[in-house]
């Protein structure tokens, strides 16, 4: 979530609570099988999939669902990955996951960057990616980024205007 350390500073702590219940719910909500949940952490979410247009799905979910909420809500910034990883103790570790984190921290609010791992993983149907450049991301440096957004819906040329 943009500007939650902000957000819990200003705010009671039941209210603190109340966002990120909610963002727990809309997190439980958005995500389905193949797309798995491993864990929330206050304000974000870690999700790992066999599959990479059902993340992707999930990732652009989770923004929508997220601006929904209204103004009042904290916006999104996502970052997503893909490559080898190995599950230990219930967690995530390998280069994907941290280059996910630096990814998201990259991110614009309301927004999804990836790699291009990813981008070349996904059959485009479905998402539009742009160029968002290079990122020297911490620890990693200097990585190629994609921007995310679903397809316009293809014009029905039968269709009245």
């Amino acid at each position: 979530m943009v500007g939650f350390t902000k957000l819990g500073e200003g705010l009671p702590v039941d209210q603190i609570g109340e966002v990120t219940g909610r963002f727990a719910e809309i997190v439980a909500d958005v995500v389905e099988p193949p797309v798995r949940l491993v864990k929330l952490i206050g304000d974000a979410a870690m999700l790992v999939s066999r599959r990479p247009e059902p993340l992707l799905e999930a990732a652009l979910g989770l923004l929508e669902a997220v601006a929904e909420e209204g103004p009042g809500f904290p916006p999104l910034r996502i970052g997503a990955t893909w490559g080898a990883a190995i599950s230990r103790g219930g967690d995530w570790f390998g280069r994907p996951i941290n280059l996910a984190s630096r990814l998201t921290t990259a991110a614009r609010p309301s927004s999804l960057l990836i790699d291009e791992a990813l981008r070349d993983a996904v059959v485009p149907d479905g998402f539009e990616f742009s160029d968002a450049g290079h990122k020297n991301l911490k620890g990693i440096g200097s990585v190629h980024v994609l921007r995310v957004r679903r397809a316009p819906l293809p014009s029905d040329p039968f269709r009245r205007h």
